[in-house]
């Protein structure tokens, strides 16, 4: 029994009176039932703002907009499995402590200021499962075992419209569990389809928002217990949480470019360095054909050095142009992470995140083998880069980029080369990239170094790589 009916009997009849307007023809013990489970539902509001408020990312909107039009609709109050549903769903327990691994990783993260887009994908992660723990309670089923006892009740047609609109369109949530598509890409679809049947079936339960909001802005009752919000703070929420989660649209647009970028490939290897040296391979340390193998398996961090001012301008030109990109040079030993999917035509899908001081910067590209040549492409921009690659006398690896082509011409070469040297020092790979001014004649160089008076190094990238533990 709820802590209401058990400790603040002066309560009672405010709440019975409320379930008697929703259940006209229900019996006492029924109305108690509504009441408290009406009171678990607006307590789940209150839990989920004080997490929230402590881990923020942008699809903790969405998750407070339904909590709190769930709570004015009283649907909770009216079905037992509503309010079960709602109650696996709920990322804290009464304690406020987190509920699952997932959810004790995402809070973890929002408390080290990681980037937004990392939280939002711990989210969307910890949620996911919670949902496919829903399904596998089989609740859906009983709900609507539930609401056939009540077909012919206006209220239960709207509970049926809100689990279609939300658990209803939840059709990708298995893929992204098992890597085999973004979980952005799987939020994406569902959101997709949530908007189209609330614009369209959902007019009456979009009413009963409305309706039961304005309904509220002129409750000016009080809660004595300050765990509980009162509707008209609940009807103020909702319309908050309404405008603010049209930021979500930024994790729908990232869902839908990155629906293609294949499954996840932790345990996959690539042969790319055998299949480009054959057997001059030998001459390359294990630990770097073991990284070049497949990334995803080591921890990284990288420092950049941009040494001149167009160097800086560019690099923030382009990461705001194309979304990919790194201009901050004041941070040391940026925490990275390497990420490895498999495309559909079994090529390498390579991206590098980088965290900077809260902010989330991203190198995105497939690395394919053709006709003996290593090849960086970018998909998203029908460009490529044809890499040299050889070994270097101490069993290192030189990844040097050799022409640019965009929409499969090549590009006139102006004097730039990238290179990224890599080499094992006490089993730890360190891998420095340079972006330098060299050009090929001497009136080339003249011009650069005479002219231009431009250095010869214009900035550098230095990863370090260990063996990710157990």
């Amino acid at each position: 029994m709820n802590a209401d009916f058990k400790e603040k009997p002066q309560n009672h009849e405010k709440y019975l009176q409320e379930a008697k307007r929703y259940l006209p023809n229900a019996n006492e013990s029924e109305l108690r039932a509504f009441a408290e489970r009406q009171l678990s539902a607006r307590r789940r509001v209150w839990k989920l703002k004080k997490f929230y408020g402590e881990n923020f990312c942008r699809l903790t909107r969405l998750h407070l907009l339904a909590a709190c039009a769930i709570s004015l609709g009283r649907f909770c109050g009216v079905s037992r499995v509503f309010d079960e549903i709602g109650e696996s769903l709920m990322p804290v327990d009464d304690d406020l402590r987190p509920t699952s691994e997932d959810w004790k990783i995402y809070a973890q993260a929002c408390q080290n200021k990681m980037p937004v887009e990392v939280c939002d994908e711990l989210w969307l992660t910890a949620h996911f499962k919670d949902i496919e723990r829903v399904r596998t309670k089989n609740l859906e089923e009983k709900f609507y075992a539930e609401s056939a006892l009540h077909k012919n009740e206006p209220i239960w047609l709207l509970l049926k419209q809100h689990l279609e609109v939300t658990l209803g369109v939840r059709l990708m949530d298995r893929s992204a569990i098992a890597g085999l598509i973004p979980h952005e890409t799987a939020i994406a679809d569902s959101l997709s389809l949530t908007v189209k049947k609330l614009s369209t079936a959902g007019i009456q339960l979009v009413g009963r928002y409305v309706n039961e909001s304005f309904r509220a802005v002129f409750d000016l009752s009080n809660e004595s217990d300050k765990e509980i919000l009162t509707y008209r703070q609940n009807a103020f929420d909702m319309t908050r949480y309404f405008f603010l989660s049209l930021s979500v649209s930024k994790i729908f647009r990232r869902g839908i470019r990155e629906r293609e970028r294949g499954s996840r490939a932790e345990s996959d290897h690539w042969n790319l360095l055998e299949t480009v040296l054959g057997e001059r391979v030998a001459e390359i340390d294990p630990l770097i054909r073991e990284f070049y193998g497949n990334p995803s398996r080591f921890d990284v961090t990288a420092t950049l050095k941009l040494e001149t001012l167009p160097a800086k301008i560019w690099s923030r030109l382009l990461t705001l142009i194309f979304g990919q990109g790194l201009f901050e040079t004041n941070l040391e030993k940026i925490p990275a992470r390497f990420r490895i999917f498999k495309r559909r035509d079994g090529s390498m899908h390579f991206i590098r995140e980088l965290y900077c001081n809260g902010k989330y910067r991203v190198f995105d590209s497939d690395f394919v083998v053709e006709n003996g040549k290593l090849y960086e492409v970018f998909k998203d921009l029908n460009a490529s880069v044809e890499m040299h690659v050889s070994p270097l006398e101490d069993r290192g690896l030189s990844i040097l980029g050799k022409k640019i082509l965009f929409h499969g011409k090549t590009m006139p070469s102006i004097g730039l080369t990238v290179e990224f040297q890599s080499r094992v020092e006490n089993e730890i790979l360190k891998i420095d990239g340079r972006l330098q001014m060299k050009p090929k004649t001497k009136f080339g160089r003249f011009f650069a170094r005479k002219v231009l008076q431009r250095p010869q190094n214009l900035g550098s990238i230095h990863y370090v790589a260990r063996r990710k533990t157990a």
